[in-house]
């Protein structure tokens, strides 16, 4: 993605997660059509198997992803790009748990709950190995990509309120984060890296140069 798109994307994402953070600021229940979801799926005999669900896919599930991506990136010379996708990730997780949720002060079972650093975690992931390999993957490879890391962050996100951890809105907030964080430092990266010439291209540019000098003369 073009770091224009990747700009617009974080701009919209990032002024979404303020007004949903407004929206349920001080909270310290859950809305009403919240209630139905974690009814649904939260009830006492599931709930456990929920919270097994959120630990398997949260850090081995990610640390699998990560070593993969890293492993793709160094066989297709992407490694830098997977290491700074990889702390835009992390700078995500960091905003949720130390910024977002103690000045939004939403309460569930007297817990801190906006957003949820789970989702949070495996939502900025999913995206920033996405972003950081999509240059070196083919067509295939990148719809595959997406379609897993979507379906990795929706199951996470039903497993977070079936355990009764989180609300959905909590989930959706994270989620927003998520994709404001990682693609507004996106952006920044691939402006960067857009304006510096390769070291192939400075080679050929000499070499050109050297060569109409030659013949000049």
């Amino acid at each position: 993605m073009r770091p224009a798109g990747l700009t617009i994307t974080a701009l919209i994402s990032l002024l979404a997660t303020v007004v949903l953070a407004l929206l349920v600021a001080h909270g310290h229940s859950p809305y009403r059509f919240e209630d139905d979801a974690l009814d649904w799926l939260g009830p006492p005999s599931a709930v456990s198997a929920w919270a097994d669900v959120v630990d398997l896919l949260g850090i081995p599930v990610l640390s699998a992803v990560v070593a993969v991506s890293v492993c793709i990136g160094l066989l297709r010379k992407a490694f830098s790009r997977v290491v700074v996708y990889a702390a835009l990730a992390a700078a995500a997780l960091l905003t949720s748990e130390h910024l977002v949720k103690p000045l939004v002060q939403r309460t569930y079972d007297a817990e801190l709950t906006f957003p949820s650093g789970s989702v949070t975690a495996v939502a900025a992931t999913a995206l920033a190995m996405w972003l950081a390999l999509g240059p070196v993957l083919g067509t295939r490879e990148r719809r595959l990509g997406l379609l897993l890391g979507i379906s990795w962050t929706l199951l996470m996100s039903v497993a977070v309120v079936g355990a009764l951890w989180h609300t959905p809105l909590d989930c959706l907030g994270s989620v927003l984060l998520s994709i404001g964080i990682v693609t507004a430092g996106g952006a920044l990266f691939e402006w960067a890296t857009g304006r510096r010439p390769s070291v192939t291209a400075v080679r050929v540019g000499t070499r050109t140069g050297r060569r109409r000098s030659t013949g000049s003369a």
